[in-house]
């Protein structure tokens, strides 16, 4: 006993003389003086000495209301208007009592054929019946109620569960509220310490330098400490799923020997559709697919705005025909958000004069006007890139998906052609969702056309993808819907708590 009495933090040693068999947390915090804090720590403390079994119990309790406080002073709003009309019919708008009472207290009063309505030039008058009368000689299960509460839900008769069921259903009468209490149990060794007599001058709790040099501590029991202990949960800061994804899509970019690309949010449809030879009449123009601004920007320099507008109109110097339809600087003009941060790899090959052995990439927000569905959201990420060399074909491009992908842990993918009017040929990569046993479009790629990159002077060969980098992320945290990680559904503590990222 006397090791273990040593063993005691001085909070332990202030709450043992109030404890006792079913005692409640309030009363130990009440007669100890103690913060709520340290009572709890304390009782954790012996917990788990084995002195004593925490139980919780969940209590509920009616309590009243605003609107109750006021009715329970002066009376129910119904009772006092049946008052008013015992002296005789009276028109609605001379009554005393607000006007929101009266509506409240009308209907309640009809439910029991309390009061009789009557309109007459198109005012209304109220009168009192027999039934009503009879509310009055007697005082009512709600009235009676109200001056018994605070009370337990399951201590509640019968009666006074039918008036709280009758009052709960009104505007801020009664309020039930659920209360956690905590009681102790003793068990044998909790009793026979509640007993002990401590002098804290016999112990030292903290063992510091001022102790060592004076030599105070020798002939007292130095406290251990009790690494057992419950602690209370830190709630600290931490990167969101979801950025946590990107950042992994980066480092596998990274590794591979890609530079990172920047660019903005709005672009004009020059970047965003012309300099890539997207024509100017195609569906993604529409507004039912992109958000347009309500303005204009500014096109580039004359020289690669002659060159794109050649591009489409001709083919330049590539051997193609071009759009063969007149090429509109104001439409070029317009500004959007961007669909795709492909406009972003097209300023790159102008801003850098790129010609040479490279590889980029860009993570990047993107807008579509889409329908909102699993895998679907109005904004989205796309994980933008491109690899540019001599010679390269549809096979390194596969071989670079495979490779990247493989790297995330995901390596269930398929690939089918597709079209696009800047790359050719041009294919999709899907990949399998194990959670919604579904195929989904996961990248859309292609080798650019001659016609896309003939206004940069780019003699090179170029390999380019666009990637859904929501989707990855969706991927990689185990969710079945964007919507599950991004936007303003999603769980906050699922955030707080969820495991952080890594490949599958």
């Amino acid at each position: 006993m006397n090791k273990l009495m040593a063993s005691l933090h001085p909070l332990e040693r202030k709450l043992l003389p109030h404890l006792k068999e079913n005692v409640s947390f309030d009363e130990m915090v009440g007669k100890s003086g103690m913060q709520e804090i340290e009572v709890m720590r304390a009782l954790q403390w012996l917990e788990n000495k084995g002195a004593l079994k925490i139980n919780l119990s969940v209590q509920e309790m009616v309590r009243l209301d605003t609107n109750g406080e006021n009715y329970r002073k002066h009376g129910l709003p119904e009772i006092r208007l049946l008052k008013e009309l015992s002296s005789g019919e009276k028109c609605v708008d001379d009554l005393s009592l607000p006007k929101e009472e009266v509506s409240i207290s009308i209907g309640a009063l009809k439910k029991k054929a309390a009061i009789d309505v009557a309109k007459r030039n198109d005012r209304l008058f109220l009168s009192i019946t027999q039934n009503g009368k009879n509310l009055l000689e007697k005082e009512s299960l709600e009235e009676k109620l109200l001056k018994h509460l605070p009370i337990e839900l399951s201590h509640m008769s019968p009666e006074q569960k039918f008036a709280f069921d009758n009052l709960k259903s009104r505007k801020n009468i009664v309020r039930l509220e659920v209360v956690k209490l905590r009681t102790i149990t003793l068990t044998a060794l909790g009793k026979e310490l509640s007993k002990e007599k401590i002098k804290d001058a016999d112990f030292v709790d903290t063992l510091t330098p001022e102790l060592l040099k004076s030599g105070e501590w020798k002939g007292k029991t130095i406290r251990p400490y009790d690494i057992k202990i419950n602690v209370p949960k830190i709630s600290s800061g931490r990167r969101h799923p979801y950025n946590e994804s990107l950042n992994l899509i980066r480092k596998v970019f990274l590794e591979m020997g890609f530079q990172e690309m920047t660019g903005p949010w709005v672009e004009t449809a020059f970047w965003c559709m012309d300099s890539m030879w997207i024509p100017q009449d195609h569906p993604a123009r529409d507004v039912q697919d992109t958000f347009f601004l309500d303005r204009k920007g500014d096109l580039p320099d004359a020289k690669i705005v002659s060159r794109v507008k050649a591009a489409h109109e001709n083919g330049l110097n590539t051997g193609s025909t071009g759009h063969t339809k007149k090429w509109e600087p104001e439409i070029a003009r317009e500004l959007l958000l961007r669909t795709h941060s492909t406009a972003t790899t097209f300023r790159y090959f102008f801003e850098h004069k790129l010609n040479h052995d490279c590889k980029y990439f860009y993570i990047a927000n993107n807008f579509r006007n889409e329908a909102v569905d699993a895998t679907h959201l109005t904004e989205f990420g796309q994980a933008e890139g491109f690899i540019m060399g001599d010679n390269l074909s549809l096979a390194d491009l596969m071989g670079f998906i495979k490779e990247f992908y493989a790297k995330l842990g995901i390596t269930k993918i398929r690939f089918k052609p597709t079209f696009n009017p800047y790359t050719e040929p041009s294919m999709e990569a899907h990949y399998y969702n194990e959670k919604l046993g579904k195929w989904y479009a996961l990248i859309n790629s292609g080798i650019f056309r001659p016609e896309a990159l003939a206004p940069y002077g780019i003699t090179k060969s170029v390999i380019a993808w666009g990637m859904g980098s929501s989707r990855i992320a969706a991927i990689l945290t185990g969710k079945g819907k964007l919507k599950d990680l991004l936007g303003p559904e999603v769980d906050f503590n699922s955030i707080k708590k969820h495991e952080r990222v890594t490949t599958q």
